[in-house]
């Protein structure tokens, strides 16, 4: 509302107005022109409010009534139009009018009309009251203008308006939702300064900007704050922190607060049950769900389409579509609505499960039950078609969204869903005509687009079109990110261009960019198939001071390098670094060791390794068994190729045509008998490399063609 009309003119006002009036003359001061064209068609309102004047009496009163009608049924941009036809007839404004044309543009995201309507209120002689200035600062905060409404806050504290709760709680508001926390908490200071204490929704709103963005241990000390004050937290407080917690993977958290608000005797609501079903979702303690969703009905509250839509996303999300398809039916049963985003959580899961066929039933449905698809829905079929390498019938349904078809328009996702799922296939050409034609709809490509065009071309192996589409990139203003250095290193690698992603490793850290370790890993791995070690030393040194910790990929790397080398020191001497940085080998890294200290006749250090090996809980593979066995053979230690294949078939290894031609080669060179020798079966060149026999049935068949040898497992 606005108070009173003075007699003071625009150029007389007193000194508390002045500042406000130069904001709002400086430029926000024009009003939109009416641009009245006789010609045009008129509207049933326009009719309406033209013929006023031409009554006997001016029925001023009936054409505000027309105006206020239409800004309460919330058809502001009509109201506006009722507004300039007012004017453009000679009906002039009221305070009621001008207060009511403010929330106008306030609602239509016009504030820059909105500061020239406030002008107006003053150049009209009327005192604005501080409800006015509230709905100033809301709508100039809810449009995301939150420096114009800190700009028009510091004004009014300038020019002696002393902003009120509202005024205060309304910009705290506006500023957790643009992130500028510490101005917010700021505030929390001033207002006590300003004698105007900070009240519960005050601090709901400074925890909850808190939460969202982690510092939830900061809104946890808001509440002990807020207690010291006499202030008692409600159930908003409470589910504030309670999503806070679960947000940030702390669930025991969110329920211990779950536990002290029931204490208190404050009753959770949906939304308080909504928060931990969340957290507990994404953890998979699907028991806790079902308890917290039984302990809602205990209490009387019945799960609401947010509750339902966020359960069958945590299924969907941890492979259990089957049952967020019951829990959907259970939800219609129980008389809830599924919503669009209940149908494109769904539809997602589905089609991440490889069920795009249901994914499309689901989709007639949703529009059977009259909710329309929107372009998430659209994107996740499209996802699903490609991904099930259904790349052709994906394009058919992008082109039905670009023939207008479906009343939904592509974004930018739509069209790199798809030319992602082109360049996975290697139709690098198919995803450059997709790409101009994207462009040409005025889709401006993103740096993501020019990260999959750049993959696709090293997928096929033209390094020429990659350095092309980086160029292009370049040009049109975006900056290569760590994820396009990473598919230039891999994709340089690939093709055996080490020098040149060498290169690019040491532009990214000129640039301010990181590279990652696995960066580093594929560079030590090229430079090691080049037997560039002092390179690759070089390189793992730069990658310990630069604060990127190697880890069990990088030393197999360098072992395995070490090793083709003949530098078995050196190789031992990373292991060694290994174990002291607390890292475990794996299977990898007993492999590369075994298989080299076997072909190097070192068999005692072979055999200790495999011991080590096994007593950390590691099987080992056909490769390994089949390196011990060839070394033993050569050093003629027949007991320890017999101890092997009794350990071998105790474990009842799976051996390949390799591993079995190994065996019967080592038992040639352990005996003479002729009928053993007769036993021995010729291998086919052409024998499939997943032949497999276990070892057991190997020794067996032996046993009994040559029981001397005593092969049979223990």
């Amino acid at each position: 509302m606005i108070l009173k009309r003075t007699p003071n003119r625009f150029n007389q006002l007193h000194l508390p107005f002045q500042g406000i009036a130069h904001l709002c003359c400086s430029s926000f001061s024009v009003l939109p022109p009416y641009n009245f064209n006789p010609r045009r068609p008129k509207t049933d309102l326009q009719t309406h409010l033209q013929s006023l004047p031409e009554k006997p009496n001016c029925q001023f009163g009936e054409a505000i009534t027309v105006f206020e009608a239409q800004v309460k049924s919330g058809d502001y941009n009509l109201a506006i139009l009722a507004y300039k036809t007012m004017t453009h007839v000679g009906i002039s404004p009221n305070y009621r009018t001008l207060n009511a044309l403010l929330n106008c543009f306030l609602h239509t995201q016009k504030p820059q009309f909105a500061f020239g309507v406030l002008g107006l209120v003053l150049r009209q002689g009327y005192i604005p009251s501080m409800y006015l200035f509230n709905v100033m600062l809301k709508g100039l905060c809810k449009g995301g203008k939150v420096e114009r409404a800190v700009e028009l806050f510091h004004d009014m504290r300038r020019n002696g308006i002393s902003p009120d709760i509202v005024s205060y709680n309304t910009l705290v508001s506006g500023l957790c939702k643009a992130k500028r926390l510490e101005y917010a908490l700021g505030l929390r200071a001033e207002m006590a300064e300003a004698d105007c204490q900070p009240n519960v929704v005050t601090y709901s709103t400074l925890m909850d900007g808190l939460c969202k963005v982690g510092r939830v241990d900061e809104a946890m000390a808001l509440l002990d704050e807020m207690r010291g004050r006499g202030l008692d937290a409600d159930v908003v407080v409470y589910s504030v922190l309670i999503s806070g917690f679960c947000g940030k993977g702390s669930v025991d958290r969110g329920i211990e607060v779950f536990d002290d608000m029931t204490q208190k005797g404050i009753l959770p609501n949906v939304v308080t049950y909504t928060c931990l079903v969340h957290g507990l979702c994404k953890m998979g303690r699907w028991e806790e769900v079902m308890g917290m969703f039984n302990g809602m009905a205990e209490r009387g509250l019945s799960p609401d389409v947010v509750m339902y839509t966020t359960l069958i996303d945590g299924l969907c999300k941890d492979g259990r579509a089957d049952q967020a398809l019951k829990l959907l039916g259970l939800m219609i049963e129980k008389g809830q609505e599924p919503s669009t985003v209940t149908y494109n959580v769904l539809i997602n899961g589905l089609c991440k499960e490889g069920l795009t066929d249901d994914a499309f039933v689901f989709f007639e449905k949703m529009i059977e039950r009259g909710k329309m698809p929107d372009v998430v829905t659209y994107n996740s079929l499209m996802a699903g078609l490609c991904n099930s390498q259904k790349v052709d019938e994906a394009m058919e349904l992008l082109n039905k969204m670009l023939g207008g078809d479906c009343n939904v328009k592509p974004d930018a996702m739509s069209f790199n869903m798809l030319i992602h799922g082109l360049c996975k296939e290697g139709r690098l050409i198919d995803a450059v005509e997709l790409y101009r034609k994207m462009v040409k709809r005025g889709n401006v490509g993103n740096l993501v687009t020019y990260n999959m065009l750049i993959d696709g071309a090293f997928k096929i192996r033209k390094v020429d079109m990659a350095t092309q589409f980086q160029q292009e990139m370049i040009d049109m203003g975006f900056r290569p990110n760590t994820f396009t250095y990473s598919i230039l290193i891999n994709g340089l690698c690939k093709m055996q261009m080490v020098d040149a992603a060498e290169k690019l490793l040491y532009e990214m850290k000129t640039r301010g960019l990181t590279p990652s370790l696995v960066d580093y890993n594929t560079l030590l791995s090229s430079l090691c198939k080049e037997r560039n070690l002092d390179r690759v030393m070089t390189l793992f040194q730069e990658m310990k001071d630069g604060k990127c910790e190697p880890d069990v990929i990088s030393f197999n790397t360098l072992i395995d390098g070490m090793c083709k080398a003949g530098d078995l020191q050196a190789a031992k001497g990373l292991l060694s670094d290994l174990l002291q940085r607390g890292l475990s080998p794996d299977t990898m890294t007993y492999s590369i060791l075994i298989n080299r200290f076997s072909k190097l006749g070192q068999l005692d250090e072979a055999k200790g390794l495999l011991e080590r090996m096994i007593a950390s809980g590691f099987s080992p593979d056909a490769v390994i068994y089949d390196s011990l066995l060839n070394g033993f053979s050569a050093k003629g230690e027949t007991e320890e190729v017999i101890n092997l294949l009794r350990q071998m078939a105790a474990k009842d290894v799976a051996l390949d045509v390799g591993l079995i031609s190994t065996i019967l080669n080592c038992l040639c060179l352990a005996t003479k008998s002729s009928d053993f020798a007769e036993f021995l079966p010729t291998f086919s060149n052409q024998a499939p490399k997943q032949m497999s026999i276990s070892c057991h049935e190997l020794l067996e068949k032996l046993h009994k063609s040559n029981s001397g040898l005593q092969l049979q497992a223990a």
